[in-house]
């Protein structure tokens, strides 16, 4: 008897952790198309029929085997034909609560308190899921750590609503491919479960999306209408879009570029995109005649035909109108450069692997270059990949004579963000002319999006009794923006436009 009740718990044990987990998990559903289809005994026509399902009635799919669905019916397993019924994909729904970050740069921390180590960081309106509380932290989705609740709210900044409100209902630009996973997946009329299903797709297509939002991807159906689908259902594929049709930007007829290829086996294309055709392949160190630039792609001439080769492996040589000589100087100014991050302290890390310290670095002492030249006294925070406190920049800023204090860094956000572009920030505000004077030369010499002056916590402006600001100069978290920055061209004109800006906001 003792053995007949401990085999019954033993059974009622492996029951529940069986089948405990999948209380909550929601099967994908086949609904009968046809007025009436045979049941049968195994997946096949072969196999004996046992009965029939009418029209409209709906099965919980337990399995799919050579286009036949098993299905649970009077209290047995059965198979149905797959092609006779319509597959519904069951889409759980989160309970989670969306919230939005306040600020930029809110730490994320390894546990519920300041004792939690920082294990990462949210930008200004990036969207979280949050999952439950602790006191004033909430657990949310992101590196499975904690934030502060009062540095996050559950509606978007009113500056962000009315910037979307100002969007086209349907967006026309591409942002790249998805590739759907699953077998059948609901393409819907609104990013959420709610909306409604306007047609179904199955695995292995590919479609453009122009927007993503709350994990849902917007896509364009090859009949060109548009819909939501769910993004945990479907595979990002790396693509490049195609360009939207802008004008072939010419050089003056007494400006002459050239470009110098900086990788082996470089791909010439046709146009302005790697979905264009390959033309011809250079190598290290082969130099070509510009003859022209549609965005980040320089055309160029090629044995007396023209390609396209994309501007991040290539350094450009020979000034351009939009380069302009720099103008005034900075004699009898000191500047001090806090170069990022360094030592232990990688800072980012970007999608093709490169660090946020050494980027600051390299820019630190291009930018010295430049402002030495227009005779400015240069200071280095940090000279070598040393690690060096936020305390320390701040203490050797108010200890100098610095006449401004420039802190470099270049920005990451999450792999499912798409974030590009150039941003300024200052404390104290007698420092916003000084951000928005070089904000405004630094997009004007490298190109890049304007996301603009912004209002930033950050410890080595906020102590700093100098005119301090912090430059955000680029995205490593975008492949594209990675090989820009990471470019010497770049570097030298993102250095020419922060030497510029300081001198225009001397001369106020």
């Amino acid at each position: 008897m003792a053995k007949i009740v401990s085999s019954c718990i033993i059974a009622l044990l492996c029951l529940l952790f069986i089948h405990g987990p999948d209380a909550n998990v929601l099967a994908d559903e086949a609904e009968v198309q046809v007025d009436h289809l045979n049941v049968r005994t195994g997946p096949g026509t072969h196999f004996d029929r046992v009965g029939q399902v009418n029209k409209t009635d709906k099965f919980e799919i337990l399995q799919e085997k050579n286009n036949w669905l098993k299905v649970h019916w009077n209290g047995r397993d059965v198979w149905v034909a797959k092609w006779l019924t319509k597959v519904t994909q069951s889409e759980e729904a989160s309970h989670e609560t969306r919230y939005f970050s306040k600020v930029d740069y809110l730490r994320i921390r390894s546990a519920p308190g300041l004792h939690g180590k920082v294990n990462g960081y949210l930008m200004e309106n990036e969207s979280i899921l949050v999952s439950q509380q602790e006191g004033s932290w909430l657990k949310i989705d992101k590196n499975n750590g904690w934030v502060h609740k009062d540095y996050v709210t559950k509606k978007k900044s009113q500056e962000v609503e009315e910037v979307e409100k100002e969007k086209p209902e349907v967006p026309s630009e591409i942002v790249g491919k998805i590739k759907v996973r699953t077998s059948i997946l609901n393409v819907r009329t609104e990013g959420s479960t709610k909306g409604s299903i306007v047609t179904q797709v199955r695995a292995g297509q590919l479609f453009d999306y122009i927007d993503y939002q709350d994990r849902w991807y917007h896509i364009r159906l090859s009949d060109g209408r548009t819909g939501w689908v769910a993004g945990w259902l479907v595979d990002k594929v790396d693509s490049d879009p195609m360009p939207e049709s802008k004008p072939v930007q010419k050089p003056t007829e007494n400006t002459k570029r050239y470009v110098t290829l900086q990788y082996n086996s470089t791909n010439l294309r046709s146009g302005p995109s790697t979905n264009y055709n390959v033309v011809a392949s250079g190598h290290k160190g082969n130099t070509f005649e510009v003859v022209g630039q549609q965005g980040q792609w320089y055309q160029i001439k090629v044995n007396g035909k023209t390609a396209f080769v994309a501007g991040w492996i290539v350094d450009e040589k020979g000034q351009t109108p939009s380069s302009p000589t720099l103008k005034g100087d900075l004699k009898g100014k000191t500047i001090m450069l806090d170069a990022g991050h360094g030592g232990k302290d990688s800072g980012a890390v970007g999608r093709g692997g490169s660090y946020e310290k050494t980027l600051t670095l390299n820019t630190a002492f291009q930018l010295k270059k430049q402002l030495e030249s227009k005779g400015a006294k240069v200071l280095m925070a940090r000279d070598v990949d040393d690690y060096v406190s936020l305390s320390i920049r701040s203490y050797y800023s108010n200890a100098s004579n610095a006449d401004a204090f420039i802190s470099i860094h270049y920005n990451s956000a999450p792999l499912h963000v798409i974030a590009k572009g150039i941003s300024s920030y200052y404390y104290h505000e007698r420092d916003k002319s000084l951000a928005g004077s070089i904000q405004k030369e630094i997009v004007k010499t490298t190109g890049l999006r304007d996301r603009g002056v912004r209002f930033g916590n950050f410890h080595v402006i906020r102590e700093n009794k100098k005119p301090a600001v912090l430059l955000e100069l680029g995205f490593i978290s975008d492949a594209r923006e990675e090989q820009v920055i990471g470019s010497s061209a770049y570097q030298s004109k993102v250095s020419k436009g922060i030497t510029q800006g300081l001198i225009h906001y001397f001369s106020k």
